[in-house]
Formats: structure tokens, sequence, C-alpha cells
């Protein structure tokens, strides 16, 4: 059985983003969770949040099918589009990797600050 580190990226077509990467290795992308999805949109290698259960067609297609799904010469097009994004994966695991800690740093941080409001509140509850 393949580790989850080694699990590679799953590529897919959107009809609201296009092409999309998902990075399989990071915490919240794992097989099984109910975390939200992390993906990057690789028109312009921004990354986005989506809803888990909305992984599946028609918001989401896996590449080889959608690329499938389209008549010639839109099949053409799309594959020699999948292909150049792909031969981007470096640069877009960069930015994930990068913008996903960003945003759990912001999460910890906010989880920080629930916890520690919330004991206080606990600590004056137990002192009245």
């Amino acid at each position: 059985m393949a580790k989850v580190v080694d699990a590679p990226p799953w590529w897919g077509y959107s009809k609201v983003h296009g092409w999309v990467v998902l990075d399989r290795t990071l915490p919240s992308n794992k097989s099984g969770l109910v975390a939200d999805f992390f993906f990057c949109r690789c028109s312009d290698c921004s990354t986005f949040v989506d809803k888990r259960s909305k992984w599946v067609a028609p918001h989401y297609v896996y590449a080889s099918i959608y690329i499938s799904s389209l008549g010639s010469p839109d099949s053409d097009a799309a594959a020699a589009d999948y292909q150049q994004f792909k031969a981007r994966w470096p640069e877009f695991q960069s930015v994930i990797t990068k913008q996903y800690g960003e945003r759990e740093g912001e999460r910890l941080q906010k989880e920080h600050e629930r916890v520690a409001v919330e004991g206080n509140r606990r600590i004056v509850k137990v002192r009245r």
C-alpha cells in the first residue's frame, strides 16, 4: 500500500475554477477525513478551499475523464493544457505548501485565542 506522503497529486477540471490540482500530501486533503479540500487553481496559481462533498462531478471531474468527454479538437487542446499544467507541478506545489502553511498558522492562532478566552471564562466562573 502506498504511503500518503507518496500520494500523487489529483488533477481535474471544474466549470467554476478551470484546471485544478489537489495535493494529496496535505493533512486536510488526505482521504477519509471530513475537512474541506485545499485546491490550487492552475490558471492563476492561486489556492482556494472547497467542501469535500463537492469533489464529485459535475463540480470536479478527473482530468482523463474530462478530456475524454470532449470532442476533437477540444480534447486535443484540453490534453495540451493538462500536460502544460502538470509540467508546472513543482511551482504549484511550492505555492500550495506556502499558502497552506500560512492558512494553518492563522487557524492555529485563532484556535489559541479562542482557547485562551474560553479558559479565562472558566477561571472566572470557578472563582465566583
